[in-house]
């Protein structure tokens, strides 16, 4: 049985929330309605609730702050919300000019482990992240880590969920042995009885517990599959 490795990019790949940081930041310096200096420890707190650029607006917007960022999930986005979405891929589409944004991304050991198998075996991987696709090509182009499949942002928001863009595209129903790596347990918790491995990643942004794999680990595990289905 063939594998099919799905990888989270941001806490898997990439510690990425740094460039994300900056991100908002640059917008918030453009915009006189946020906030400006936002610290960077609160931004990680927030950011562990987000699954969607547009809530950053409840961090930055002075007048639509949450008193408590547990409640992010159940907040609705409005015409605010999407028009901050807006700005901030327009900042970070500007940023991207730079021909050395990349190195705003810093890679996991785990990259540079992983990378061979990618480039051997490009057909087994996919990456299904909540980040836009074209940030995350850029990365792995500069990175030298490219040539699969990418389903970003833009996939989530047209089929709901991780989860359902997973469905749309038949991964969980091809035949394959299905694993999927990602660093928010909230993220694997819709795929535990839909697949059949989910990897919880220790090295994240999210707590590990005592089922969490080191990067070690989940790439020992990974290439054992691929070795098993193809040498």
């Amino acid at each position: 049985m063939k594998p099919l490795l799905l990888l989270d990019f941001d806490g898997v790949l990439f510690n990425s929330a740094y460039e994300a940081y900056q991100v908002c930041e640059y917008l918030a310096k453009k915009n006189p309605e946020y906030r400006r200096g936002v610290d960077f420890e609160e931004f990680m707190e927030f950011r562990s609730y987000l699954t969607d650029a547009w809530q950053f607006c409840r961090l930055y917007q002075k007048d639509r702050l949450l008193d408590d960022v547990q409640k992010l999930h159940a907040v609705k986005a409005d015409e605010q919300d999407w028009e901050f979405s807006k700005r901030f891929f327009e900042a970070r589409a500007e940023m991207m000019k730079d021909p050395d944004w990349a190195k705003l991304m810093s890679p996991y050991p785990f990259l540079y482990q992983l990378r061979p198998l990618l480039k051997q075996y490009p057909e087994s991987f996919k990456i299904l992240s909540t980040r836009n696709v074209a940030s995350i090509k850029r990365t792995l182009e500069f990175y030298e880590a490219d040539g699969i499949a990418i389903y970003g942002q833009e996939h989530i928001r047209e089929h709901g969920s991780k989860l359902g863009v997973a469905k749309h595209n038949q991964w969980l129903s091809n035949g394959c042995y299905v694993v999927y790596l990602d660093d928010m347990n909230s993220h694997l918790e819709p795929f535990e009885n839909e697949v059949d491995l989910c990897i919880h990643a220790s090295w994240g942004y999210d707590a590990s517990t005592a089922n969490s794999f080191t990067q070690g680990q989940a790439f020992h595990l990974i290439q054992g599959f691929l070795r098993v289905a193809y040498e």
